[in-house]
């Protein structure tokens, strides 16, 4: 009888491991073709098609949106949202225990959370009733038709204000609004970007002044590497800030609002791409920090719910976000999400002639059964200056170089304005612009290239006046002219000694001496506008004439110091030192170089009147040849 071998127990055990781990793969598998292939409601197109090109091992970024979307972004609403999603974040956590999930991260602006998952979990994920959609967390990136062309030497003298304007800044007239005392100054914009270089010249701080602790940035979150202090290792956040905010410190003013601060959140790497989920959380951060305006030139070509959720509960917390059209005109139809949103503040690019740049992103935007003009208004995009990292500065080109301009020019509103809101904001920018391109608002130029001040100004009227007389003895009555632009229907007058009027034109009397600082508010249905002339009414009495001398004698030649003593507060002063000679300084120095004795005169003026002493003999001039004989000089 022939003996029949037998396997090795470990052998049959490996075998049966083998065949299990075989048949969890194929139903993995079956499980993840089912999910690419049949039509799941909770999955979106984007995903699904990421998910034809995914092994059953391999985890997918993806956005799950919980059911409760109407929860609004507070504090309240924030604890609830956490409460919401503790569920889903546990079974994720458990899952990425057995290393099928990893980078778990809770968003509040929208109900979501993000995290990468194998196909498995993805499947599990939609048979929960706490998920409402899954959507691919895709990569945006910052565009990559934008190009730096050329390097700009910086001003040579460090000085305190720019030599030269960009051409961006002045086409939209910003330095009339800096004129009227509007730089963005208490507004704060939040740049969603590859980072800021926050020791450029332009950006290290808001006056330029070393011996003041004022930083510009004065926020910062990294969601790429983690790091905790400002930096940019690709330039393209740098020169978007430089843009907005630029202070000209290096001798070329780049920023519409110079006056703003920044915070600033990195979102995108060294490579100009990042997830959207950070681009989304970047936005939260941005609201969570106070800032009025978020500045955004990222986008995808894929519309993503998830974002266009977020525009919309930003613009309900009361920011504005200012978006890049994108790069892939001139074809239509090509906005960049989340430039295709509708309350998307969408910008398209204009060159130096007022010409829509070739690459502009053109739209219609068809979006939920509706289908509506993109971009909203346009600026300056084409070889625009602005700074990099390392204290320099290039000129770029890209929808990215237009939108800070748009961001800074809202700044500017916020500032005249600053409880408008974020809908009353964007209106204004579109009610302003220059009309380009067809008649109206247009899939090229939106309303059209933007104009600061009118968005500022427009529509409100721009205080003025003068006054006759502006100085006087007391008691001194003035003459106020309004002379403001813009209809004003309403004036208010502070007159600097605690007295107000409401007239038009009034007549006001001045009973103390003193010099005083003068306000007019002017206002219409459209706002209001103030202008403040500081010390523009000088009130004075007579003045009465007295000086020294040092030394009033001595040998010639003598170098005398004559030192103005009198009351009253003179504006002018003439002084004859009895040899001929004259002065109109309040304090002169004079140098007698004949020997005499001389007599001296001064003579003192103000609005209300002169005054004149004389003192004769008082400089007495000897010589070493003839000691103690002295001719009389008169």
């Amino acid at each position: 009888m022939e003996k029949k071998s037998q396997k090795p127990l470990k052998n049959t055990v490996s075998e049966l491991l083998c065949v299990i781990c075989t048949l969890f793969l194929l139903v993995s598998l079956f499980s993840f073709n089912a999910l690419a292939e049949d039509s799941n409601d909770k999955i979106s197109a984007s995903l699904s098609s990421k998910l034809a090109e995914t092994s059953a091992t391999e985890k997918v970024p993806v956005i799950i949106m919980l059911p409760d979307q109407q929860i609004s972004f507070t504090a309240a609403g924030k604890e609830k949202i956490e409460s919401k999603q503790k569920d889903l974040i546990t079974f994720l956590e458990t899952e990425k225990s057995k290393n099928n999930v990893k980078d778990i991260k809770s968003i509040s602006i929208i109900n979501a959370v993000a995290a990468s998952v194998t196909p498995a979990v993805l499947a599990s994920l939609t048979e929960r009733s706490d998920v409402s959609t899954v959507e691919l967390d895709a990569i945006y990136t910052i565009g990559q038709s934008e190009t730096s062309s050329v390097e700009t030497e910086a001003s040579t003298a460090q000085e305190s204000t720019a030599s030269t304007n960009a051409w961006g800044v002045d086409k939209i007239g910003a330095p009339a609004v800096w004129q009227q005392g509007i730089t963005g100054k208490g507004i704060t914009v939040a740049v969603v970007d590859t980072g800021v270089d926050a020791t450029h010249p332009d950006l290290d701080d808001l006056d330029d002044n070393p011996s003041t602790t004022d930083p510009k940035v004065i926020g910062w979150v990294d969601y790429v590497n983690s790091e905790s202090s400002p930096y940019d290792d690709h330039g393209h956040g740098t020169h978007v800030s430089g843009t907005i905010s630029g202070t000209g410190a290096n001798g070329i003013q780049t920023g519409v609002a110079p006056g703003t601060n920044l915070i600033v959140a990195k979102v995108f790497d060294a490579s100009g791409s990042g997830y959207l989920s950070d681009c989304i959380l970047g936005f939260e951060w941005a609201v969570t920090n106070n800032a009025r305006i978020i500045s955004f030139s990222g986008g995808s070509s894929v519309h993503s719910t998830a974002f266009a959720d977020t525009i919309n509960n930003v613009v309900a917390a009361g920011v504005l976000p200012v978006v890049a059209a994108g790069n892939s005109g001139p074809a239509s139809s090509t906005i960049n999400c989340p430039g295709d949103e509708l309350n998307s503040c969408t910008v398209g690019a204009t060159d130096s002639s007022d010409v829509i740049a070739s690459f502009s992103s053109r739209g219609p935007v068809t979006l939920n059964d509706q289908t509506y003009i993109k971009p909203d208004v346009s600026a300056p995009g084409v070889d625009v200056t602005s700074t990099i990292p390392g204290g320099e500065y290039e000129d770029w080109s890209g929808t990215s170089m237009a939108t800070p301009h748009v961001s800074g020019t809202a700044a500017l509103i916020l500032e005249e304005n600053p409880t408008m809101k974020p809908a009353a904001v964007k209106e204004k920018l579109e009610d302003t612009s220059l009309d380009l391109g067809s008649s109206g608002k247009d899939n090229n130029y939106g309303s059209g290239r933007i104009n600061a001040y009118d968005a500022v100004f427009g529509g409100m009227p721009v205080a003025s006046f003068t006054a006759k007389p502006t100085s006087g003895k007391v008691p001194l009555t003035v003459a106020f002219t309004d002379t403001s632009t813009g209809t004003p229907t309403k004036w208010k007058w502070t007159f600097g000694d605690g007295k107000t009027s409401t007239a038009q034109n009034p007549k006001y009397k001045y009973s103390k001496i003193g010099n005083y600082t003068v306000t007019l508010t002017a206002t219409n249905t459209a706002g209001s506008n103030k202008v403040t002339k500081t010390d523009y009414i000088v009130v004075v009495s007579k003045p009465t004439a007295s000086f020294s001398a040092s030394p009033t004698s001595g040998k010639a030649t003598l170098t005398v110091k004559f030192t103005d003593k009198s009351s009253g507060n003179p504006t002018s002063y003439k002084w004859s030192f009895g040899d001929g000679a004259i002065s109109r300084e309040k304090n002169p120095t004079h140098q007698y170089s004949q020997a005499g004795n001389y007599k001296i005169t001064l003579t003192v003026s103000n609005a209300a009147g002169s005054s004149t002493i004389s003192k004769t003999n008082f400089i007495k001039v000897t010589t070493n040849t003839r000691p103690g004989i002295y001719a009389e000089s008169q």
